[in-house]
């Protein structure tokens, strides 16, 4: 009787362990989303962002208000407008978290650099990302970096050219 008592228990518990959810990974398809996002920023392919983002998908970037990915798209393309190269050094690090709620985040970090159109001027800046996925597609994003080396990339230039009209309006007098 304790046999049978102690092989009932054995396979009572044997049968109610579950494998363990898998919490963290550094390969997925969401991580492969993320890699297409930032290839499409690298080759200027903004329209096609739209098949990555949810139809509603809250936007935040270096802001607490919010963008749809359509104002992301415009504010991309004329950015990009003033920049002559565009890319992110070393590819894009990413891993992906399933936290207690089950929700799929992926954090990715980048050092993106560019040189402005018009000038010799190279712009690096770590950028770091967190998207949650539904359904496959990005339904919110938070991206951070610091703005500071292009306001000051933009106003050199800008003080440069201003230097240079004031030289041809002082050699026309």
């Amino acid at each position: 009787m304790k046999k049978l008592l102690f092989v009932a228990f054995s396979l009572t518990i044997m049968l109610s362990c579950k494998e363990p959810v898998k919490q963290y990974t550094t390969s997925s398809p969401e991580i492969e989303t993320i890699k297409t996002l930032h290839k499409y920023f690298e080759d200027n392919n903004y329209d096609a962002l739209t098949e990555l983002y949810a139809e509603d998908a809250k936007i935040y970037e270096n802001s607490f208000e919010s963008k749809s990915a359509s104002d992301v798209i415009k504010e991309g393309k004329e950015g990009r407008e003033l920049i002559a190269d565009y890319t992110f050094e070393g590819g894009v690090k990413c891993e992906m978290i399933i936290n207690d709620a089950g929700e799929k985040w992926v954090n990715s970090w980048a050092h993106w650099k560019g040189t402005l159109k018009g000038g010799e001027k190279v712009i690096e800046v770590p950028i770091i990302s967190r998207f949650l996925f539904e359904d496959g597609k990005i339904v919110k994003e938070y991206s951070y970096w610091d703005n500071l080396p292009s306001y000051i990339a933009f106003d050199e230039m800008a003080s440069k050219k201003l230097e240079n009209l004031e030289e041809t309006l002082e050699e026309d007098k």
